[in-house]
């Protein structure tokens, strides 16, 4: 290893050397590097003619956006940029670029609106953009200002027509007639119709506190609006003993005499369709016929 690893004296001499000389190479630059003389007059005379440019100002780089066709002519005036003609963007110091680019966005469905989406434009100098914005009037915006402006000063004074409720007969009352009470709506007013169905008739009214979902407090609202008039004739009482097309179900149809066909097209009917709104809609069922239609009516009711 020592023989590999180590120098003779000749060799170290020889490295040394050769150090030397590379360190005066790098140098040599540095002390041989002439001074540059200055130029004579005559070689400077020409300079005199050179009609050099004014310093740059802070609104130097926003005149170099303007349009030179269109310098000499602008003048800020009140405009929407969403409708803004060229012609009009030019004098307002949009540059041609500025105005193609603004063009295209609108084409391809771009709306503006507010006055600060100008500095969204590309390539627009923001000095430009800040001192069009207050200028800027876009349509829909004050549309919108002056709906809300009426809105709050007419807040108050529209008069709203009220739903008037009144006495109702509780056994003979259809869907509609119970929606028309404070309080019901038509999920309520169907479970009312259900379960008097199922009772066959009310008694008295205070059953009708029992149906599902019927609050106190709903009933207690409702209940001056209800009345049971106990002088109903025979023939309708045992009517409304008979199921309604639009609340039974298949089975109770079934039981009533409905045949299970007839049956089960009721109910998909008001599954696909809604209610009933009269027994004549029951021939819209189009495999009853007339025989079959003229012996409905007489087992069911609406």
């Amino acid at each position: 290893m020592k023989d590999y690893l180590s120098f003779s004296q000749k060799e170290r001499i020889g490295l040394l050397g050769l150090l030397m000389l590379l360190g005066l190479f790098i140098a040599a630059p540095y002390f041989l590097k002439d001074t540059p003389q200055p130029l004579p007059v005559e070689q400077l005379q020409w300079t005199n003619q050179v009609d050099y440019p004014k310093e740059k100002g802070p609104d130097s780089n926003f005149s170099n956006t303007v349009s030179p066709s269109t310098k000499n002519t602008l003048s800020l005036f009140f405009f929407d940029p969403n409708t803004a003609s060229t012609s009009m963007l030019g004098k307002l110091g949009f540059t041609e670029k500025n105005i193609k680019t603004l063009s295209n966005y609108r084409n391809k469905g771009g709306r503006f609106k507010e006055a600060a989406d100008l500095k969204k434009i590309w390539g627009i100098h923001p000095d430009l953009a800040i001192s069009l914005m207050p200028f800027v009037r876009i349509e829909a915006l004050y549309q919108k200002r002056e709906a809300n402006t009426y809105r709050d000063s007419t807040y108050g004074k529209k008069e709203y027509s009220r739903r008037m409720p009144h006495k109702i007969e509780i056994n003979t009352a259809d869907q509609t007639a119970w929606e028309q009470l404070p309080g019901i709506g038509p999920v309520l007013a169907g479970r009312i119709l259900k379960y008097r169905n199922h009772l066959g008739q009310f008694n008295s009214i205070s059953e009708i506190r029992k149906t599902y979902g019927l609050t106190d407090s709903v009933f207690s609202i409702i209940e001056p609006f209800l009345q049971l008039n106990n002088s109903i004739s025979p023939t309708e009482k045992s009517r409304l003993e008979l199921p309604s097309i639009n609340t039974a179900s298949e089975a109770l149809l079934i039981k009533a005499g409905v045949s299970p066909d007839i049956a089960s097209a009721i109910v998909q009917y008001r599954k696909l369709y809604g209610l009933f709104q009269q027994l004549e809609d029951l021939r819209k069922i189009v495999f009853i016929q007339p025989a079959q239609y003229e012996q409905l009516i007489q087992q069911v009711r609406l």
